[in-house]
């Protein structure tokens, strides 16, 4: 029996949506929301890099991004809260993308968009352009 045959018994609320996964997260969810545990330790909804990135580029307030990659939604919610219009982020891997799923419900990131599948081939048949493109820890899954 898989994780998407159980049933939650616990009480309804954000906590047990993150223990849909639990043990499983590799995010440390943002200092804001103190109150929930992912478990996961890499700081990535509170990841210098994308925050350095972002001042690089003058800031990205009101623009368009893809996010190629998001793993569990860490930079995609940095993104959202920095002001993007709007952001299309890109998960292949299926628990990856149920977790941006669950951190979009938590954490709310009303700019964010994700999709399931393979980046490679959104590349191709995507006529939209972006302001920004975004793909870390991705190419050597290819």
């Amino acid at each position: 029996m898989g994780i998407l045959d159980v049933y939650a018994k616990g009480v309804p609320g954000d906590q047990t949506a993150l223990d849909i996964f639990k043990e499983e997260w590799s995010s440390r969810f943002p200092e804001e929301r103190a109150d929930i545990r992912s478990g996961g330790e890499s700081p990535l909804f509170d990841d210098p890099r994308v925050a350095w990135a972002i001042e690089q580029i003058g800031g990205i307030s009101g623009k368009t991004v893809l996010e190629l990659g998001p793993l569990e939604g860490g930079h995609t919610y940095q993104f959202d809260r920095a002001g993007a219009a709007s952001i299309v982020a890109v998960e292949a891997n299926t628990r990856g993308y149920l977790k941006c799923l669950i951190a979009k419900e938590v954490l709310g990131m009303p700019s964010a968009h994700f999709l399931c599948g393979d980046f490679v081939e959104y590349l191709r048949v995507n006529q939209m352009h972006y302001d920004l493109c975004f793909a870390s820890g991705v190419l050597y899954h290819m």
